[in-house]
């Protein structure tokens, strides 16, 4: 997932103003390299953030930590609810899942089936996020597991009471059987203090028979999975301001660099200000404007 340039470099311009970049740990839930560079990759490669990522395939695990900053390192750890469970590995890797594909939904569609077909299974063990030495503080977490992200997430309710953000694949449709869909992922993620924020990426299939530009992986309308971003709820941002107004600033850098939620950055941005550094928000949104003329700002 490619960003689009960024107005302004934040980083380069809170330390203009004389604030102190806080030091931010990732968790990469299933981090197989499928070839796109992730959007905070140049956080983790530049030192302001550290890596902590997981590929339960030993194989693809090793391609991550032989390229690895040393900032970061993947585990061949697979996680889940920490019992004994069968992986389901497709005819692509990155569609295997805890959980078995469902042909009678999948076939449905163009170019599903085809990719997610079993080819074998094996026995393996998970692990809880929790259990997991030198997880926490986790600030950020990308979560990309195939159906089976409720699952990670029941087993990180520890974990997930340090996240001012995540980003985590949800599925609109029961594509993988026993997974649990969209609904499900955000009643437990409301209930960890975070808030929606937007989607990032549709994935689509059509409905055979039809097919249009002779594109199988087009679809019409039907949006399959995507993936939802959570920030902390704003409602918590003035308490933060009083006890953790370092977290304010890693979710203004987060909001900037991963998402290009100015408007989000800014608002993390005032809170902070108003116990930290008074005018800091105001600088920002005059540095946006400046840089980016369709930027502008009202009461």
């Amino acid at each position: 997932m490619t960003m689009p340039p960024r107005p302004i470099d934040i980083l380069a311009f809170l330390t203009g103003e004389d604030v102190s970049i806080p030091q931010m740990k990732f968790v990469d839930v299933g981090a197989m390299d499928v070839g796109e560079s992730e959007p905070w990759s140049q956080l983790v490669s530049g030192g302001t953030a550290s890596l902590i990522g997981f590929e339960p395939n030993p194989v693809e695990c090793e391609k991550l930590n032989q390229t690895a900053p040393a900032n970061s390192k993947f585990l061949p750890v697979a996680l889940g609810d920490g019992h004994p469970h069968t992986l389901h590995i497709g005819k692509e890797p990155m569609t295997s899942s805890l959980f078995p594909p469902d042909p009678e939904v999948m076939q449905r569609f163009h170019s599903l089936w085809e990719l997610c077909e079993p080819v074998r299974t094996e026995a393996l063990e998970t692990m809880r996020l929790d259990d997991v030495p030198d997880v926490r503080p986790a600030d950020f977490i990308k979560l990309d597991v195939q159906g089976a992200e409720l699952l990670v997430l029941e087993g990180a309710r520890d974990t997930m009471s340090d996240v001012l953000a995540i980003q985590t694949e949800v599925n609109f449709l029961p594509i993988y059987r026993g997974q649990a869909l969209y609904a499900d992922v955000d009643i437990n993620l409301r209930g960890h203090g975070l808030s929606f924020h937007t989607m990032v990426g549709v994935g689509s299939r059509p409905y055979r028979p039809l097919i249009k530009d002779a594109n199988p992986n087009r679809g019409f309308t039907q949006v399959i999975w995507s993936n939802a971003v959570y920030f902390r709820d704003p409602a918590q941002f003035p308490e933060l301001a009083k006890s953790q107004p370092e977290a304010l600033l890693k979710i203004a850098v987060l909001a900037h660099e991963l998402y290009g939620a100015f408007d989000f950055a800014a608002l993390a941005l005032q809170h902070y200000g108003a116990t930290q550094k008074q005018g800091l928000a105001t600088a920002y949104i005059r540095a946006l404007m400046v840089a980016d003329p369709a930027i502008t700002a009202r009461k």
